[in-house]
């Protein structure tokens, strides 16, 4: 499988990982800054990550398909 170029770990830094709030239970919930969704591990529900990098979506014939968040989840927490 190939990756997004950019999207490679192998370069990435601290700051590429965030923690937020789940909005549901206010578990906490630790993202990567390429995943666009992930489970709580407390009530199970899934969130969207509201710093998702997915700058590659500008150029990337795949990107609105793979940067679309899925209808049926909250919008992102604000930070």
């Amino acid at each position: 499988m190939t990756r997004c170029p950019g999207q490679d770990s192998q370069y990435w830094k601290p700051e590429d990982i965030s923690f937020i709030k789940c909005p549901f239970c206010g578990g906490e919930i630790e993202f990567w800054k390429d995943e666009p969704v992930r489970p709580c591990g407390s009530c199970g529900r899934e969130v969207r990550n509201p710093k998702l990098d997915a700058g590659c979506s500008k150029w990337c014939r795949h990107g609105e398909e793979c940067a679309k968040p899925p209808s049926d989840l909250p919008p992102p927490e604000k930070s």
